[in-house]
């Protein structure tokens, strides 16, 4: 059986990266035409914007994504159930965001960033509620399509504003909430039409504690992918976020490669033998580690020539930035698809207290060396707190699993002794012709 479900799934993994790669491409052009709008002081304002939106999301979801994408994983009856629990916690969050802004409370931060931050959080956690869904339900090619929909839709809008001459950050900021509340609606859209016609209520008590468990991991995780930018914005100017905000684009490359196996291999192990799973993963880490390391190499060197004629001058030192931000993803990668053992096993415990581990190393490493070094410095913290979350990860799947260390590394005596063979077979030839 296990054989037979490969091909699928190396063709939707192959079929989902391609897509996304396109889609991170569109990201990589409102990236620049941002720049343009908006200049490094106001494109760092705006990733401070979106960085905020994105932790604070998380925060409210209490881990509730990675517990719906389990449970619709299980069983597609709770699909409707999750649909109107996440419509109603959206809106009810959404009229909170609201009211903050209707009593004009003072804030001790610049007011565009709080308003816009204030207006993008209600769409993160519908964003993430939804996406989670669809996961659960395997419906992998719907997110492909819709995210590269919307990230045409954006481009456009940015476009748009571009050829008529407004830099206005606000109208940005518009481009970003209505292209997001567009695509919230299509979503919602095709899984209610989609939708199994059965409807259930998942168990409650099985429900809070999966997700209160997924919540430290999920916390740590967002606080690890933000809290670098959070803590530069903070300590340095606003130049450096921009920069720092260019330079993730070029790693997100390579961070999409163990996000979209997780993605596409999280229904099908959920619930499996826990031997069969290991295997799995233990296998699919050596070789998405192999990709990850090619790809990393070429994106970083890529940024060398992308930034400069792309972003101009101003944002030159976004490459060196991009390509150090590479090499630590594509060697984090192990890290990464060991966690889906864990979760595929309902034990979403052990990634989350690798993920806080690194996230103490990541904060640490960023107030040293952010102040001092800016962007650079914070993209190194990043390395240095991504190894270290490879490094629990691994040992703790040794454990749980028994298997050799082995299993995850690169088998490269057996290609010495290969090219031993080779060698020496090619030297026999040699011989006997010259005999």
């Amino acid at each position: 059986m296990a054989a037979q479900s490969q091909p699928g799934i190396a063709r939707l993994t192959i079929e989902t990266y391609a897509v996304r790669v396109v889609t991170l491409g569109l990201m990589m052009v409102s990236a620049i035409l941002q720049a343009r709008l908006l200049g490094p002081e106001g494109k760092g304002l705006l990733a401070a914007a979106l960085s905020w939106s994105a932790l604070i999301g998380g925060i409210a979801l209490i881990g509730a994504d990675s517990a719906v994408a389990y449970f619709v994983a299980r069983s597609a009856r709770y699909t409707l159930w999750f649909m109107r629990s996440s419509l109603i916690y959206t809106l009810g969050f959404a009229l909170i965001a609201l009211a903050l802004i209707g009593w004009q409370v003072e804030m001790p931060v610049n007011r565009q960033l709080a308003l816009s931050v204030v207006l993008l959080t209600p769409m993160a956690v519908s964003a993430a509620l939804v996406n989670a869904i669809c996961v659960g339900l395997n419906r992998i090619r719907l997110i492909n399509v819709l995210n590269a929909a919307s990230a045409l839709c954006y481009v456009l809008s940015l476009l748009a504003l571009y050829v008529v001459n407004v830099d206005r950050f606000e109208l940005v900021v518009a481009a970003v909430l209505g292209v997001q509340a567009a695509t919230l609606i299509v979503f919602f859209t095709a899984i209610l039409r989609s939708a199994d016609a059965g409807y259930a209520a998942p168990d409650l008590s099985a429900l809070t504690r999966y997700a209160l468990q997924s919540f430290r991991g999920n916390l740590a995780g967002l606080l690890f992918l933000r809290g670098s930018l959070v803590i530069l914005s903070s300590v340095s100017p606003a130049a450096q976020a921009g920069i720092y905000s260019i330079a993730v684009v070029f790693a997100d490359v390579v961070l999409m490669l163990p996000n979209t196996l997780i993605n596409i291999l999280l229904p099908r192990l959920a619930g499996r033998d826990p031997e069969f799973v290991a295997a799995r993963v233990a296998l699919i880490a050596r070789y998405a580690l192999a990709g990850a390391l090619v790809l990393g190499l070429l994106t970083g060197i890529a940024a060398f020539v992308v930034v400069p004629i792309g972003f101009g001058g101003a944002f030159r030192e976004a490459a060196i930035v991009a390509f150090v931000l590479c090499i630590g993803a594509a060697l984090s990668t192990p890290g990464a698809v060991v966690s889906l053992y864990f979760n595929a096993l309902e034990q979403p415990g052990v990634p989350a207290t690798a993920a806080w581990i690194g996230c103490g190393a990541l904060f640490a490493a960023s107030l040293i060396l952010a102040p001092f070094f800016g962007a650079l410095g914070a993209a190194i913290a990043v390395v240095v707190a991504r190894m270290t979350t490879v490094l629990v990860m691994t040992r703790r799947f040794y454990r749980a699993t028994r298997l050799n260390w082995r299993t995850l590394a690169f088998r490269a005596g057996d290609w010495v002794n290969g090219e031993q063979r080779i060698a020496s077979l090619y030297e026999q030839i040699v011989h006997t012709r010259r005999a």
